[in-house]
């Protein structure tokens, strides 16, 4: 950009857009043409700045780039799964080991529920394993038979009834003496 213009550079100016147009131009025009021309330059140095360095940018990024090329779909397919495999199997874990211990927790709340409610049922465990239960015109009993003896009774099988008391009592947990 020029910071001064000469007369005689505009007296130039001014006879070439005449020769080549037939038209007389004033003098402002003419420097207003000149001022133009001189940014227009300035602004294609910029431009061609740009490209220059987004050719060098293109280049290097194609430098970086490394394509791959598969033979059939398959080999393609085989390829991403050997790529995605680890991170694909960690995840799939994760899930796993989530969803079990969600039930376990579920589980868990369930079963201290059940014994909250019902304390003495671990008194009842032995029963509940040997006890014999049959099914009668569609409801479930519980089968005992009267003990031969008090000693040796067979927990959850035998019953005892005791006439002084007029009660049965069902041992629940087998006699270890």
């Amino acid at each position: 950009m020029s910071s001064q213009i000469t007369k005689e550079e505009v007296t130039r100016i001014m006879g070439r857009f005449q020769a080549k147009y037939g038209y007389e131009m004033d003098e402002w025009t003419a420097i207003i043409l000149t001022e133009l021309n001189d940014r227009f330059n300035s602004f294609a140095e910029t431009v061609e700045s740009s490209r220059h360095e987004i050719g060098n940018a293109t280049k290097l990024v194609k430098g970086q780039i490394h394509p791959v090329h598969f033979s059939s779909n398959m080999q393609a397919f085989i390829f991403s799964i050997g790529k995605f495999l680890i991170p694909s199997l960690v995840a799939l874990v994760g899930i796993i080991i989530t969803a079990y211990f969600v039930g376990q927790s579920e589980k868990y709340k369930a079963i201290s529920e059940f014994v909250e409610r019902y304390p003495n049922f671990d008194s009842f465990r032995q029963m509940i394993k040997v006890a014999d239960v049959r099914e009668f015109k569609s409801k479930k009993y519980l089968v005992l038979r009267p003990a031969a003896n008090l000693k040796s009774m067979a927990v959850g099988k035998e019953y005892q009834y005791l006439k002084t008391e007029r009660v049965v009592v069902v041992p629940l947990e087998p006699d270890t003496q």
